[in-house]
């Protein structure tokens, strides 16, 4: 990905896609103001925090009493590791009001 084509190969569409969507972000975070940042560091330790805690929880109960079905396990592991991307991709016009995910 660092590297530059070699002369005469076509770029692949999807390559070309995600190189600029990174581009895009990088500007973005570059160009971000200090609030911003701050906002999205809380955002991000906050998730990990709340995964960590709702991961162990589920490992000490699963550890006291027993396995649940792997329909239930699955479920559970999607609500810890939910990020709130949804609310990432939504401008924020809605005043930030995040909304859980539906299970």
């Amino acid at each position: 990905l660092g590297e530059p084509l070699p002369a005469g190969a076509p770029p692949d569409p999807l390559v070309s896609l995600f190189l600029r969507r990174e581009q895009r972000q990088q500007r973005r975070e570059r160009e971000s103001s200090l609030a911003q940042r701050l906002r999205r560091f809380l955002r991000r330790k906050f998730f990990l925090f709340r995964r960590s805690a709702l991961m162990t929880l589920i490992a000490l109960r699963n550890l006291a009493l027993g396995r649940p079905a792997p329909e239930r396990l699955a479920q559970e592991v999607a609500f810890a590791s939910w990020r709130g991307e949804e609310e990432e991709a939504r401008p924020e016009s809605d005043g930030g009001v995040p909304r859980g995910p539906e299970l």
